[in-house]
């Protein structure tokens, strides 16, 4: 590990306020402490009697005793401790650097001091405390250290100790018996390992810190909220990961919003496909196969509807008459190990499973099927007068992109009889009815209805993946294109019956925002509210209020209620508050630039907390490059407030080819494969660092995933600009990507219109990473999960096998049982830091993390 320069050694003083150290030969002596209350301990009954292993109680055992979760402690000078009238307090130590210390209080009791250490970067070393009173150590909750008898000299306890970067919670829990009569002494220090030095760590009192992947991974957090048809109660969904079981629990609550009562919780996992009914405070739910709904104006619990098995959804009439429901059949043909493969699609489970539609009478509990035949079939919605519903299906066509037809139907539910709307139609649709039942509200591709909804410049092809919404007429079957001069792509509608006006969450540019369109004006109104992404919104069926929850860059979820009438929102929930009331956020910032094509970028940058202009930073440069921006969400998978934690620049690019910017931008990405996208990056981040000298401009990253894993390796076949690159799960050859993925054709079938390997070879070779990889010289980190059935594990194994014959810098590290995405607990967290440890070993030139990680061997 080489030396860290003066600049690293600034920052970590700035960032960590309060720090007090002191660097002896090859010691940091924490030389200052804080120290709270004690608590009273009494030696439980039949103290003296052996128990069943022939031991009697020890006073020792007072301080294994578990008094209080360390884990809740913040210890901040002049906080109190716990619910007592006694305080935290800075005490130092002498000169000796020995803390002399004592509580006043008589009795057996137990003591508590604290400090916090801090780094920037991955280090290793020893704790040692010298402390004459028996003590536990504990290092972020978990016990460390011990010793349960007292020491007149105080002799050193020592442990190995790894710190992550970030602040870490050092308490120590001290027994100080009625026999005392003099001060105990207290000394602790901290040695380094190996090439580890004393400038990466310090010693604060401060509780103040920056983001880690425990804020982010730990703890309750909100993950969904609607709102009752009356308006006045909302459900609010909240999970929690167990770290040692990396299992998920949920808790469902209903909150009045009038006072923020609790009026109910569900914990239980037989509860499932909670939803508000069409009126009133009503909650419906299933449990074992039946449909109970939970009146909560009346307090009362009833069983609707029983013997809905193997549903997979359900939704209500608008008149609460009935519901319709799917089921989900599965294939029941012979299992053989010679399996004839039917068609692309069939090679994914399930796929010769069948859904089916059936409704529920609520007042005789009649159930009816609805479907019948070969094809699944969809709901798409219920007419508002309750007598008919639209549903849809599917049929393949791989002769004409995007390889699959869709037919919508409209039946009558006194009767069962259907008409068509259409059948075989390409570039599927999702609709709702209008208020009045006369009209369909219809999101899908520009190309959908012809070229009714296009709007991109001679020459070009729409991304099918930039959604536009229309209006069609069922008695007529005119259809009327309402966003198609409407820069934002669609990503949910709702017609609302009150008001009449169309409501829409949109990727507009880098932000997920919330649109009115008024129908009778053909006009557009941005809504604002609170979050810059809108994760999630649900409208009241007869108040003019929503309900709302959403991030952003620099604010953690929460949730709220938006009155249409004031214009204004209202917080409803801040589940996180606790996690990040002591985080300290790095500023973030939108910077344009424009192309040598003429063409405007937008990017946006995050600085390190507590950045200094005058000084020189490493960068990590972040980028999809497909068709959807990078939002501004405050977590995700690749946290930018997490990188710039560790102390790197992050710049996040949002090029050619996304949605969001208008049909013309996204279209861009349409047989592009890296063409122009690349280009934007590599100008866009020159253009950064000539305009931003705080970058280093020699220790500049990058990574993407999927897409942007694509993107990596391309750029790396471009330009030598990057001192580090990171892959996940990238696509190295476009045909085999193309012909294995799952979804390899049909992603092409907008990616790659018309296009294939036998009609295109400058496209499938040319563009495909793999067939330039001799032109790649920076070191290159490729990540991929074992079972990856998006894009197969073999794209990131044939370029590590290419890199590695070629004699290049490439490391592949390969996550088994993992898919496209990293979920389980252990996985996500080693994951990441092995992110942040590459880019430590390139940028930082700091490898002990990488080596802790990943040691050589001898092979």
């Amino acid at each position: 590990m080489l030396n860290m320069n003066r600049l690293k050694t600034t920052v970590l003083i700035v960032v960590f306020l309060g720090s007090h150290l002191f660097a002896v030969a090859q010691e940091i002596l924490i030389n200052e402490w804080l120290k709270a209350g004690s608590i009273g301990v009494e030696n439980p009954a039949f103290a003296q009697k052996e128990n069943v292993k022939g031991d009697k109680f020890k006073s020792s055992d007072l301080l294994k005793m578990p008094i209080i979760d360390l884990t809740s402690l913040t210890p901040k000078d002049g906080a109190p401790f716990l619910d007592t009238k006694t305080a935290w307090t800075i005490q130092k130590a002498g000169s000796d650097s020995s803390l002399y210390y004592s509580f006043q209080e008589g009795g057996n009791r137990i003591g508590f001091l604290a400090t916090y250490i801090a780094t920037e970067s991955f280090w290793k070393g020893k704790l040692a405390i010298e402390s004459t009173a028996a003590f536990e150590a504990y290092w972020d909750g978990v016990k460390t250290a011990d010793r349960y008898s007292t020491s007149a000299d105080g002799a050193a306890i020592s442990k190995d100790i790894t710190v992550m970067p970030g602040k870490h919670k050092l308490i120590l829990k001290v027994l100080l018996p009625d026999t005392l009569t003099s001060p105990s002494r207290l000394k602790a220090y901290l040695k380094p390992a190996g090439d580890f030095l004393l400038e990466g760590i310090y010693v604060s009192l401060n509780p103040r810190e920056t983001k880690t992947l425990g804020h982010l991974l730990e703890g309750p957090k909100l993950s969904g909220i609607s709102i009752s048809a009356a308006g006045d109660m909302v459900l609010i969904t909240t999970s929690e990961i167990d770290p040692k079981t990396e299992k998920s629990s949920y808790l469902r609550r209903v909150i009045r919003l009038s006072d923020k009562r609790l009026m109910a919780s569900f914990r239980q996992t037989g509860v499932s496909q909670l939803k508000w009914m069409p009126v009133g405070n009503k909650l419906s739910y299933l449990s074992s196969g039946n449909v109970w709904v939970l009146d909560l104006d009346r307090g009362s619990e009833t069983e609707l509807l029983k013997g809905i098995n193997e549903i997979s959804s359900y939704t209500w009439s608008p008149n609460e008459e009935f519901v319709i429901y799917s089921v989900f059949e599965k294939d029941e043909g012979k299992k053989d190990d010679f399996r004839r493969i039917l068609s692309p699609e069939d090679r994914q489970p399930f796929w010769r499973s069948r859904s089916f539609l059936y409704i529920g009478h609520i007042a005789t509990g009649i159930h009816e099927r609805l479907t019948w035949g070969n094809k699944s079939t969809h709901l798409q919605d219920i007419s508002p007068d309750g007598k008919s519903i639209i549903f849809s299906t599917s049929q393949e066509d791989y002769l004409e992109r995007p390889y699959s037809r869709q037919s919508l139907y409209r039946m009558d539910l006194s009767n069962l009889k259907v008409d068509t709307l259409w059948t075989d139609k390409l570039f599927s649709v999702s609709v709702s009815f209008s208020p009045d039942g006369a009209k369909l509200l219809a999101t899908g591709s520009s190309l959908a209805f012809g070229d009714l909804g296009v709007n991109v410049s001679p020459g070009k092809t729409p991304n099918i993946y930039d959604t536009q919404a229309y209006i069609y007429d069922i008695a007529t079957g005119n259809v009327e294109a309402i966003t198609r001069d409407f820069n934002p792509s669609i990503d949910r509608a709702y017609w609302c019956p009150i008001s009449n006006r169309i409501y829409f969450t949109t990727t507009d540019e880098d932000r997920n925002t919330l649109y009115e369109f008024n129908p009778q004006k053909k006009s557009f109104a941005s809504i604002a509210l609170n979050e810059e992404m809108i994760n999630g919104i649900d409208f009241a069926r007869s108040k003019p209020l929503a309900v709302y929850y959403g991030s952003g860059v620099k604010s953690w979820p929460k949730a709220y209620s938006y009155d249409f009438k004031a214009k204004k929102s209202t917080l409803i929930e801040d589940v996180e508050t606790k996690n990040y009331s002591q985080v300290v956020f790095g500023d973030v910032k939108e910077w344009w630039f424009t192309s040598s094509r003429g063409q405007k970028v937008l990017t946006r940058y995050y600085l390190p907390p507590n950045f200094s202009a005058d000084k020189k930073y490493p960068m990590i440069v972040y980028y999809y490059g497909g068709t959807t921006p990078v939002g501004r969400d405050f977590g995700g998978r690749y946290p930018k407030q997490l990188y710039a934690a560790n102390g790197f620049v992050v710049l996040v690019l949002q090029p050619s080819g996304t949605v969001g910017f208008g049909q013309d931008f996204s279209a861009a990405h349409v047989n592009a494969w890296g063409k122009v996208t690349a280009d934007e990056i590599i100008e866009g981040t020159k253009q950064f660092v000539a305009q931003h000298p705080f970058v280093n401009e020699s220790k500049i990253g990058c990574i993407g995933a999927s897409y942007g894993g694509f993107m990596t390796m391309y750029l790396l076949t471009q330009t030598d600009i990057f001192a580090a690159a990171i892959s996940h799960a990238g696509i190295s050859s476009i045909a085999s990507y193309w012909g294995e993925g799952y979804w390899g054709y049909s992603y092409s079938a907008a990616a790659s219109a018309n296009s294939f390997p036998w009609n295109n070879r400058d496209l499938y070779v040319n563009q495909s990473p793999l067939f330039s990889a001799d032109k790649i010289s920076t070191p290159l980190l490729l990540l991929h999960g074992s079972d990856d059935t998006n894009v197969p594990v073999g794209e990131s194994i044939q370029m590590y096998t290419a890199l590695k014959l070629l004699g290049k810098p490439v490391d592949l590290i390969q996550i088994e049982g993992a898919d496209h995405h990293i979920l389980k607990y252990g996985q996500r967290v080693k994951w990441t830091n092995t992110i942040l440890a590459w880019f430590a070993k390139y940028l930082k030139d700091e490898e002990g993390w990488w080596k802790e990680m990943y040691p050589d061997g001898n092979y």
